[in-house]
């Protein structure tokens, strides 16, 4: 008999159901109290079970630890999948013990299948920590910058300017900070045996950059068996169409699902891909001369971008630019 654990994971414990009854236990490495607590409730066959789970970035680790140690399947559900699912049922509170019998009940809707084995790249795992301090130091300097720009709006009399030149001296330690989290992440890369050839292909496809190329690295490695398809989609790009009564037939948008600071990384290394990448340029101006919208243009070449990065790694091989016969 298979037995289901809805796992709610929070930074200091982990909610668990069964079905039958709900425990919870401390969010720690070895979880120690998770192994004991299975002990006592399936005894010799303590690992035989299935868990089901949201994962919550570097809070769901330990969890994923202890489950390939005891080689135990997970199932990792999609946060947007386990909130339409929750509203599905009718839950509309949000509580942590709520959240883990709802998890519980995904069960239903999985086939057995699906549940793996997770696996630890602890390469994949870094370049996550890098590009989660990257994301931070980002949206610091954008409610700074912010923040200095709507002072001009009110303060007329120069009554916090001191407070204002101070702010500003903390964008620009953000933007060294930057420069040298960036520095520190390429040397990093750079003599990791296993990534740099990888890297360095990426870096040969004009308009891609250090960061660009890192985002676009570590999502490959994370996602390794994924189609086109699915990786334009990651990066939430995949058009949806969305229809009903009277409204605009056929009006199709981009998801915006995935990772947004991927999308904006990708936003500028296509601007400069634009002018600079053959492919790319010939492509952008193609949809143009063909009366596409700029931003239905540009989006299309995200989207290029993406693929064609994608294939160089596949392939492990360095961007070919297109080869323009001249006599034509």
């Amino acid at each position: 008999m298979l037995n289901y654990i809805g796992i709610d994971i929070s930074m200091q414990s982990l909610k668990l159901f069964d079905g039958k009854k709900e425990y919870e236990v401390p969010n720690e490495r070895g979880l120690k109290n998770l192994e004991e607590s299975l002990k006592v409730i399936y005894g010799k066959d303590w690992n035989n079970v299935l868990f089901i789970y949201e994962p919550t970035g570097p809070y769901s680790n330990f969890l994923k630890e202890f489950s390939l140690k005891h080689r135990i399947e997970v199932y990792e559900i999609n946060p947007k999948k386990s909130s339409n699912f929750a509203k599905a049922i009718g839950n509309r509170s949000k509580t942590d013990s709520i959240d883990a019998k709802m998890l519980y009940s995904y069960h239903l809707l999985i086939r057995e299948d699906k549940f793996k084995v997770p696996l630890i790249d602890p390469i994949t795992e870094k370049l996550a920590s890098f590009l989660r301090s990257y994301k931070l130091i980002q949206k610091m300097k954008t409610m700074l910058s912010n923040h200095i720009h709507s002072q001009k709006f009110v303060d007329k009399d120069n009554s916090v300017t001191n407070l204002s030149k101070f702010i500003e001296k903390e964008l620009e330690r953000f933007s060294e900070t930057e420069a040298k989290l960036e520095k520190k992440i390429e040397n990093w890369v750079r003599n990791t045996d296993e990534i740099k050839e990888d890297f360095n292909n990426l870096l040969s496809i004009k308009g891609i950059g250090v960061i660009s190329a890192i985002v676009l690295l570590y999502m490959f490695r994370k996602y390794p068996d994924t189609n086109r398809a699915q990786i334009t989609a990651l990066c939430g790009l995949d058009p949806v169409k969305k229809e009903s009564g009277n409204s605009v037939k056929g009006e199709k948008r981009i998801s915006k699902a995935g990772n947004p600071l991927l999308r904006k990384i990708l936003y500028f290394a296509c601007m400069n891909a634009i002018k600079h990448n053959d492919r790319i340029n010939l492509y952008y101006n193609r949809l143009i001369n063909n009366r596409k919208p700029g931003k239905v243009a540009l989006i299309a070449c995200m989207r290029k971008l993406v693929l064609i990065a994608h294939q160089i790694y596949v392939k492990k091989e360095k961007y070919r630019p297109l080869v323009i016969n001249e006599n034509i």
